[in-house]
């Protein structure tokens, strides 16, 4: 009998002691099981990322790692629980004006602690955060617009992907010229439409438009707050300093072919990937050419000068014409001029054969061989051609002079070209040129070479 009870008390000490305290084990885990695991979602993904971000860490440093962002993740929650509470406290009605002074000034220095563990939560897992107007990387586009700015008017580009860096092979439509307003409109219609973000906008301005292109920055800053976008919009505002005030002879039309200048091998606006160079324009190439001196951001305003021998006059004025058209499709007609210039044609001829520098220069001596062929044999050099080489190069004709390419690199990048003419006395006078964006030769700032034909 008493064995019997025995047994009972047994039952009854394993069912209302040790069940209930396994049960409680098992809703309060060990501390050794919650130091091995993170229950909390928003702490493990943050501790995840921070481990991402980093490579070839050691075990040292994966400690600190998951210490340091443990540490700010609990800060941060508690911060969070103080400044609404606070807050809360706050909006309630009533309550001296001391008291109120008093919670928004502990309010602040919640927030004030909160952003510096903010910082440090930052710096633990390797973030760079985002803020107002940041640059984006150019594959992270979806849409990028060139503003110039002409005063109270402004040429609006839009860039073609795939987006390019780099100036000559970047491909733009041209969206309108505009009123500042009828811009700013035409931003927000784009910043309303989720799927052109992020999106960047380059403004562009002249000497004489700096206090316009500010200010028209700064109604796309207020634009982007008002739409709520300026997480996802990138602002510049650069000088045009690369191109010249006017653009002359782009073309020149001699023994009825078109050549044309390029400062670089240029993209076409068609994206057909053969690139423009300077030298002969194909005719049905023609309008593409034309299009391209348009439609780069900073080209317009633009004077386009026409240069024409007789048997080319016809062909000059087709030249023209289709000028004339296609900046008046594109809205453009009032930034650009256009004129045919008749000039008397220096035959080829006159250019062939070998040339002895009078004085000192770059150049010693030049032979101008037939089919464009060239030989330089340098005199002092340049930047990026030594003293005494010999060197070969092509030339191309114009109308009234040769165009002569060694291939002279300028140190801070481009080219410099080498344009001859004849004068009065028979001899070839030599200037050192650049090709400017638009297609213009501008005479280099330095010294005139003289050459005295050898016979």
């Amino acid at each position: 009998m008493r064995t019997r009870w025995v047994r009972v008390l047994w039952c009854l000490y394993l069912t209302l002691v040790l069940v209930p305290a396994a049960a409680a084990q098992d809703k309060n885990p060990t501390v050794l099981s919650r130091a091995q695991k993170v229950d909390d979602p928003e702490l493990g993904e943050l501790i995840r990322a921070a481990m991402a971000s980093r490579e070839n860490l050691s075990s040292e440093e994966k400690l600190q790692i998951v210490r340091k962002v443990t540490l700010s993740y609990s800060q941060i929650k508690l911060l969070d629980r103080q400044i609404e509470e606070v807050s809360r406290k706050l909006e309630a009605a009533g309550g001296p004006a001391d008291m109120r002074y008093e919670l928004l000034l502990a309010r602040t220095e919640l927030e004030t602690k909160l952003m510096t563990e903010l910082a440090n939560l930052r710096e633990a897992m390797g973030i760079v955060p985002r803020f107002p107007f940041e640059q984006h990387l150019l594959g992270d586009l979806n849409t990028w617009l060139n503003l110039q700015v002409l005063d109270q008017r402004v040429v609006v580009y839009d860039t073609l992907k795939p987006f390019q860096d780099y100036w000559a092979i970047g491909r733009h439509n041209v969206a309108g010229l505009l009123s500042e307003q009828a811009t700013l409109d035409y931003i927000r219609g784009r910043l309303r439409d989720k799927k052109n973000l992020p999106l960047r906008i380059d403004i562009g301005y002249r000497s004489d438009t700096r206090s316009a292109g500010e200010r028209l920055r700064d109604a796309v800053f207020s634009l982007a707050k008002e739409t709520g976008t300026d997480m996802d919009v990138e602002v510049r505002l650069d000088l045009i300093w690369w191109v010249s005030a006017t653009a002359e002879a782009s073309f020149f039309c001699r023994e009825g072919k078109i050549r044309t200048l390029y400062s670089a091998p240029t993209a076409r606006p068609d994206g057909n990937p053969m690139l423009f160079r300077t030298g002969l324009v194909d005719p049905n190439d023609l309008e593409q050419h034309i299009l391209w001196r348009l439609s780069n951001p900073g080209n317009v305003p633009i004077r386009l000068q026409v240069e024409c021998d007789q048997v080319s006059a016809a062909m000059a004025r087709q030249v023209v014409e289709a000028i004339k058209t296609k900046a008046q499709d594109l809205g453009l007609g009032d930034l650009v001029q256009v004129v045919a210039v008749p000039v008397e044609p220096v035959p080829e001829t006159a250019f062939l054969g070998r040339w002895e520098a009078l004085g000192k220069g770059y150049f010693q001596a030049m032979d101008i061989q037939p089919q464009g062929v060239c030989q330089v044999i340098m005199g002092d050099g340049t930047e990026t051609i030594q003293a005494g080489a010999g060197v070969k190069g092509t030339w191309m004709p114009t109308c009234k002079e040769v165009l002569v390419d060694i291939n002279d690199q300028a140190l801070s990048g481009g080219e410099y070209y080498y344009l001859a003419f004849i004068n009065q006395n028979g001899n070839l006078v030599v200037d050192r040129v650049e090709i400017h964006t638009q297609g213009h030769l501008n005479v280099h700032n330095s010294r005139q070479m003289i050459f005295q034909k050898m016979k």
